[in-house]
């Protein structure tokens, strides 16, 4: 990662609690909006690794690289319910700690629990899928604050700091929700006809450079020739 998600997440503290301090492009289709409360984050068991036993008991501490497998009934473990329970019920207040998490987690393993809003009885949890490995916020045009390791964009030369200016020819957009529109239609566009995504970008250093990224095939387009 370039620079490190954790050390690159946009966090404050406000009212005793850890919040984004920017608007940040969680997925292709979710924004979570600046002053959104972070109450904690989470790695998930499985099934089997939750469930090793050690001299203790237990072991309600093993996480896994794997999704989380669920039993025929549609129950979880009785572990991976101790580990959901203490996710819910955890509230971190300290962006440091927060940050640490991050770090010590694969993206792609990550859950973050959010404060629930008025009326809510449970806390909404969120799985962030940062496309093409670049995370993004609007900073206000959209921005990159870090690039995943060997993910499509780290491959296309992305580098944190960048700013989106062009995607496919056309302006990124003035904000995270315009630019995740032209996204998803570009993303598309280059899968149907197996072109690579053109993006034009302003690096930190005020120098403008262009970059493609791979976007793999769709199904569909294999047989439309």
């Amino acid at each position: 990662m370039e620079p490190p998600l954790g050390l690159s997440f946009p966090l404050e503290i406000k009212n005793d609690r850890v919040v984004l301090s920017q608007d940040i492009l969680l997925t292709t289709t979710k924004i979570l909006p600046a002053g959104t409360v972070l109450r904690t984050i989470f790695r998930p068991v499985t099934l089997t690794e939750g469930e090793l036993k050690s001299k203790r008991g237990v072991n309600e501490d093993s996480y896994s690289r794997v999704a989380p497998k669920v039993t025929t009934k549609g129950l979880m473990t009785e572990t991976e319910r101790k580990i959901m329970e203490r996710a819910y019920q955890t509230v971190w207040t300290d962006p440091i700690e927060f940050r640490r998490a991050l770090e010590m987690s694969i993206p792609g393993n990550l859950r973050i629990v959010l404060e629930p809003s008025a009326g809510q009885t449970t806390a909404p949890i969120e799985i962030p899928d940062f496309p093409e490995g670049l995370c993004l916020v609007g900073h206000p045009t959209p921005q990159v604050l870090c690039v995943l390791k060997e993910s499509r964009g780290a491959i296309a030369g992305f580098r944190g700091g960048d700013t989106l200016l062009e995607i496919a020819g056309q302006p990124a957009g003035e904000d995270l929700k315009e630019f995740a529109a032209r996204y998803l239609t570009a993303h598309e566009n280059a899968s149907k006809k197996r072109e690579l995504l053109r993006f034009k970008v302003r690096r930190s250093t005020g120098e403008t450079e262009s970059l493609a990224l791979r976007i793999p095939p769709t199904w569909n387009s294999a047989f439309e020739e």
